[in-house]
């Protein structure tokens, strides 16, 4: 056997067996396990399943889809926000990066007039499409009682994942790729 290969096996072992070590692990396993669980009971209201809406217009008066549109873009992010919630405007900056990834159509949940949602598009500096929901149509349809929530949309209309609640870009990120691994395009 190699010397550096043992000194390597060595020191991985002492580090492993340090207990604070082995206790992060153990918590971080237990928060991951935990968020997962959280984010299941948030949802369980949501639709799942075949999108229930599946075009809108948005605020430029364009007809937009909500579900993933073709082979090379295979999959739509919803991005449900509301101009009044504090929340959602820490989520902006996470969507907006994700925008360059994955197609994202914002819909604006009762957040007044077209101005007032365009108002707030420019001043947050938001790229991507965005529909004003001012009845709450599209929101019920899709059983979003909160926001922000997202929903991964394939282009066959299924609903791949959702999440209510703010997300990190790194947590969006992973739900991207397991979207595109059970489509089988990774």
């Amino acid at each position: 056997m190699n010397w550096t290969m043992v000194t390597k096996a060595g020191w991985l072992r002492r580090l492993w067996c340090r207990l604070p070590i082995r206790e992060f692990l153990l918590y971080g396993l237990i928060f991951i396990v935990a968020g997962f669980l959280g984010n299941l009971w948030m949802t369980r209201d949501q639709a799942s399943g075949l999108a229930p809406v599946t075009s809108a217009v948005n605020l430029q008066g364009q007809t937009v889809a909500l579900v993933g549109s073709s082979s090379e873009q295979p999959l739509t992010l919803l991005y449900f926000f509301a101009e009044w919630c504090p929340i959602c405007k820490l989520q902006n900056g996470a969507i907006d990066t994700l925008s360059g990834s994955v197609p994202v159509v914002g819909i604006a949940m009762q957040s007044g007039s077209d101005e007032q949602v365009r108002a707030y598009a420019a001043g947050h500096d938001l790229r991507f499409p965005i529909v004003n929901d001012q009845t709450g149509y599209i929101s019920r349809n899709f059983g979003v009682v909160g926001v922000p929530a997202t929903f991964l949309i394939d282009s066959q209309g299924n609903i791949l994942d959702s999440t209510r609640g703010y997300a990190t870009t790194i947590g969006l990120y992973s739900r991207l790729w397991l979207s595109h691994f059970q489509l089988g395009n990774f």
